[in-house]
């Protein structure tokens, strides 16, 4: 038989209890570190605002009604939108193109639209603006804008001071018909609606308290376990 493998030197009381202070110190500089980082980082907040899209008839079809949703998140985040809204704000295309998100409540016809931006007026603003500008795409029809073009040419002819008498009751007539029937598309055409303003959330989406703070903590008890290592080995080395 083999003899009993010796047993390895024990640390002294005074020694574990440097030990446990050591790896203490470490976990709370860690958690220090990541409260700091918090504070320091560039903080980014969510800016929301919420629309509603009409589906009428396509709400009995639910794949169908789910593409045409799916459809307009893809609407919002698209030049169409976008462009429109980097021109009057002077914001870049790439800057919206990433940071501006559409998402649908489940089983609603509700669409939220989210800005990142890490000044909260702004963001406010950029929302609302994105919003606005899909208002305007989703609810003109290519027939709202035939309809337009009629009544603007029939108004250039009406302000001619050359045009025949007979001509100018006839071309009054006109555009108070026009002009009916874009009321009258416009009450029933808006499909999209804004149901809830543009807001800010107060707590910034990055850095988040938690994660940092958590991050922080494993970085200290990661530290604490290599220095303590260090010097359990020390102290025992014969």
């Amino acid at each position: 038989m083999f003899p009993p493998r010796p047993s390895g030197p024990t640390l002294t009381s005074p020694q574990q209890t440097r030990l446990v202070l050591v790896s203490a110190i470490a976990v709370v500089l860690g958690l220090l570190g990541g409260l700091i980082a918090t504070m320091v980082l560039p903080h980014i907040y969510a800016a929301q605002t919420t629309i509603r899209y009409s589906l009428g008839e396509k709400s009995s079809d639910s794949d169908n009604a789910d593409r045409t949703l799916t459809t307009q998140t893809v609407i919002i985040g698209g030049r169409e939108v976008l462009q429109p809204v980097a021109d009057s704000t002077g914001v870049p295309i790439d800057y919206l193109t990433k940071n501006v998100s559409a998402t649908i409540v489940p089983n609603s016809e509700i669409i939220q639209i989210q800005v990142l931006h890490p000044d909260r007026s702004s963001g406010i603003q950029l929302a609302d603006a994105v919003a606005k500008q899909y208002l305007q795409v989703a609810n003109t029809s290519d027939n709202r804008a035939q309809l337009q073009s009629q009544l603007d040419n029939a108004q250039r002819q009406l302000a001619v001071p050359t045009t025949p008498p007979d001509a100018v009751a006839d071309l009054q007539g006109q555009v108070a018909d026009l002009q009916s029937q874009l009321a009258q598309d416009a009450s029933t055409s808006d499909l999209a609606a804004i149901v809830a303003p543009a807001f800010s959330q107060t707590a910034p989406v990055f850095p988040n308290t938690l994660i940092t703070l958590a991050i922080g903590a494993l970085v200290g008890a990661a530290a604490a376990a290599l220095i303590g290592t260090s010097m359990v080995r020390r102290w025992t080395r014969r």
